[in-house]
């Protein structure tokens, strides 16, 4: 092993993640992989890595690591700050949001609580070193699937890089990161809403629904308006497959919204399906934030979707070099025209862009 991160502390909990495990639903085995995949493609452009590079994701609070063997380059993808430890004198630095930073054998980087949204991502120049299964690096946690261990980080873990010294360059800030707006989920009606009569749907997208305090990456339970479905119908169905964003009424009428790690099939009628655009909201959500169901059409779906990849494009686009507050911007200095020639004070003929001759010396 190069290059490696030992976790001091996970916070309240992380996790490694990538894109995850597509094309498994049929054998039993969730999607899981990023909360939040637009952060965590934004955090690996920040370090230089393909867009779904696995990462360490963390929920709420940030994580504590320590370079344990060599140099790494770390990317801080998430609406918090971080403090840099530095082993060689202990000086302490501050690590802004969506910026990268190296550390040193021994520096310790200690992430702080999430100010905006909840999910964030520390990304590694160059990608983690580990083994895949079945096609991806992601914890699934129920299983023992993935990730270092196979569970979610815990105090000790070491986990791999793949670089064995961070490449050449300055460090890197996202000056365009993504804006989280989680005020609004759109929807698509469906697959089962004849289970619910036309009122029953309009009060689904017209009240306003609190996120409890049972969240996870496997679902979130909405609070609000008691959402009730036909008579003839009942709450009950034969068991069918879900997806992430798929939206259950059981028989408390109280929506839950399916996330990453779901099940793969279930037996309560699906109101609704969150659109594929806003599944990385729903990692951003935090419990008491209050949304509404938007119903809109596949064409408008598909509209979100691309306009979403143009603002994580824009974001990308956005990322350049960073010096630090009070850092001198070198290359700035270079590219600018400060010296139009030299001027000799014992020679008062000589004028700037003057260089040879002597003072008698005329245009």
């Amino acid at each position: 092993m190069g290059a490696s991160l030992k976790v001091i502390s996970p916070g309240i909990v992380a996790s490694i993640q990538d894109e995850g495990r597509r094309g498994y639903a049929g054998f039993g085995v969730p999607r899981s992989g990023a909360a939040d995949p637009v952060a965590l493609q934004i955090g690996n452009a920040l370090v230089g890595n393909d867009p779904f590079d696995a990462a360490i994701e963390f929920r709420f609070l940030g994580p504590k690591v320590v370079a344990h063997k060599g140099r790494v380059r770390l990317g801080l993808a998430a609406n918090t700050a971080a403090e840099l430890i530095l082993a060689e004198n202990g000086e302490k630095l501050s690590v802004s949001a969506w910026q990268t930073v190296v550390l040193n054998e021994g520096d310790i980087l200690a992430v702080s609580s999430i100010g905006d949204g909840a999910t964030g991502y520390l990304t590694i120049e160059g990608g983690f070193d580990l083994t895949p299964v079945l096609d991806s690096y992601s914890t699934y946690a129920r299983a023992k699937l993935g990730g270092s261990t196979g569970l979610p980080l815990q105090a000790g873990d070491v986990v791999g890089a793949n670089l064995d010294i961070p490449r050449d360059g300055m460090e890197k800030v996202v000056n365009s990161p993504p804006v989280l707006d989680r005020k609004t989920v759109r929807v698509m009606l469906g697959p089962q809403e004849d289970y619910f009569s036309q009122d029953e749907i309009v009060k689904f997208s017209s009240e306003v629904y609190n996120v409890s305090g049972d969240v996870d990456r496997m679902g979130i339970r909405m609070e609000g308006a008691e959402l009730v479905p036909l008579p003839e119908k009942g709450s009950d169905l034969i068991s069918d497959g879900l997806v992430p964003g798929s939206i259950q009424i059981p028989g408390s009428g109280q929506p839950i919204v399916l996330f990453v790690d779901c099940q793969t099939i279930g037996g309560y009628p699906k109101i609704a399906t969150v659109i594929t655009a806003d599944l990385p909201l729903l990692g951003q959500l935090l419990p008491g934030d209050s949304i509404r169901f938007e119903p809109v059409s596949l064409a408008q779906a598909q509209a979100a979707l691309i306009d979403q990849n143009s603002a994580i494009q824009n974001s990308i686009s956005s990322i350049a070099e960073y010096f630090g507050e009070g850092v001198m911007d070198l290359k700035a200095l270079y590219k600018a025209n400060l010296i139009g020639g030299v001027v000799d004070a014992n020679q008062s003929g000589h004028f700037p862009g003057h260089l040879e001759g002597t003072s008698n010396e005329t245009d």
